[in-house]
C-alpha cells in the first residue's frame, strides 16, 4: 500500500478534504449524507471532528450541552471509516485529546489532524506524530515562530510527515484577512507540503490558494446552510462544494510548467495566424529589393520578419510576382 504522505508528494493534484466536522448534528444519517455529497463531488477525503464535551468545558458552561450533541460517539468511528472506504473516501479526523487520538488509533486511520486551537498544544502534537503516520497542522491565531516549534515538536519524536494548513481562524473569514501571501511564505520557509483551510463564503479564495500551490485543501460541507450548529453557515451546500471541486481540478490542468513554449495545436495554428514576409508588387529576377516592396501578411510560409532589413538592398535571383512569399530561395548565387 502507497503511504499517504508519498502520495502526496508525488502528485500533482490537489488533495481536496470535505470536512465534515460536526455538521452531521449527531445524527449518523446526516454523517452519511455528507460523505455521499464527498463522493459525489470527487473529494480525496472526508474529516469529522473529534472531541469531548467534558474535556473541553466545564459542565456549568453554556456550551457544554451544545458540545454534548456534536460528538462523534465511539462507536461510530469503525462504522464511518467502512463506509468512507466503500466510497473511495481516506477516512481521518481532528483529535483533541489522547482518549479521541486513539479511537482514531483504533481503526488505523492514514493521517492525523491538529486543529488550530491545539497548535501550541505541544503534548497533543508529540502524542499524535509519535503514531508515525501524516499529521496536518492547521495553523490559525499564529505565529511563524509558533508554526516552527510544533513542527519541531513533531519532529522531535521522529516523525516528519508533516503538512501545514494555512488558516484563518475568522467564521466566516472575509476576503481581505485571508492573507493568501503568508500561505506561499509557509511553502517557501518549510519543507513540506502545504494548503488551505477555508472558511470564506463562496470558492474564489480557494481557487486562488491552488493557483498558488496549495497541495491540500479543506472546506467544510453541510447538507443545509440553515441547519442549528456552530459550522453549518458558513459551509459548502451540496452544489457549491461540488462546483468547487470540479473548479480546482481545472485549475490544476490550466497551472503546466514553467517553461514557456506553444503546445502542439499553438504550432499548427503558428502556420496560420502568425505573419511573414511577402512582395507587395511584381518583381523580376534581378530587381533590388526596397522596403516598399515587402509586406508582412499572412500565412506564416515566408521569411520571419526580423528578416526585413536584412534582405532590404538584396537582389532577386528568381522573380516573383505580388503576394508570392519571399524565400531565401529568391536570392540563391547562381
Amino acid at each position: 500500500m502507497v503511504d499517504f504522505y508519498d502520495k502526496l508528494l508525488n502528485s500533482d493534484k490537489c488533495f481536496i478534504i470535505a470536512e465534515i466536522g460536526s455538521n452531521h448534528n449527531g445524527s449518523f444519517d446526516n454523517a452519511i449524507k455528507l460523505m455521499d455529497v464527498a463522493h459525489e463531488a470527487g473529494a480525496d477525503a472526508v474529516k469529522f471532528q473529534s472531541f469531548l464535551a467534558d474535556h473541553m468545558v466545564s459542565k456549568e458552561s453554556p456550551d457544554y450541552d451544545k458540545l454534548k450533541t456534536l460528538e462523534v460517539p465511539e462507536l461510530w468511528y469503525s462504522k464511518l471509516k467502512a463506509a468512507a472506504d466503500e466510497r473511495g473516501l481516506v477516512f481521518f479526523s481532528t483529535a483533541t485529546n489522547s482518549i479521541t487520538l486513539g479511537w482514531l488509533q483504533n481503526i488505523n486511520t492514514e493521517l492525523y489532524k491538529i486543529a488550530s486551537p491545539n497548535l501550541t498544544h505541544i503534548p497533543l502534537i508529540k502524542e499524535a506524530a509519535k503514531i508515525g503516520k501524516s499529521l496536518i497542522l492547521s495553523t490559525g491565531m499564529a505565529t511563524m515562530y509558533e508554526v516552527e516549534e510544533a513542527i519541531h515538536a513533531a519532529l522531535s519524536v521522529g516523525n516528519q510527515k508533516i503538512c501545514i494548513l494555512h488558516c484563518l481562524s475568522m467564521y466566516p473569514t472575509p476576503p481581505s484577512a485571508v492573507n493568501l501571501k503568508s500561505m506561499v511564505s509557509l511553502k517557501n520557509f518549510f519543507p513540506y507540503p502545504v494548503g488551505y483551510s477555508d472558511h470564506t463564503l463562496g470558492n474564489e479564495i480557494v481557487i486562488a490558494a491552488v493557483a498558488l500551490g496549495a497541495k491540500i485543501i479543506e472546506k467544510h460541507i453541510t447538507l443545509d446552510r440553515s441547519m442549528p450548529g456552530p459550522d453549518h453557515y458558513y459551509s459548502s451546500e451540496p452544489k457549491e462544494f461540488i462546483d468547487m471541486v470540479r473548479a480546482v481540478r481545472n485549475v490544476e490542468k490550466s497551472i503546466g510548467s514553467s517553461y514557456k513554449q506553444p503546445n502542439k495545436h499553438e504550432t499548427q495554428l503558428s502556420k496560420k495566424y502568425w505573419r511573414s514576409i511577402h512582395a507587395s508588387k511584381d518583381m523580376s529576377k534581378g530587381y533590388i529589393i526596397k522596403i516598399d516592396d515587402l509586406k508582412i501578411i499572412r500565412p506564416n510560409d515566408g521569411l520571419h520578419s526580423r528578416y526585413v532589413d536584412h534582405i532590404v538592398g538584396m537582389k532577386l535571383t528568381v522573380g516573383v510576382d505580388e503576394g508570392d512569399k519571399i524565400t531565401w530561395d529568391n536570392f540563391k548565387i547562381e
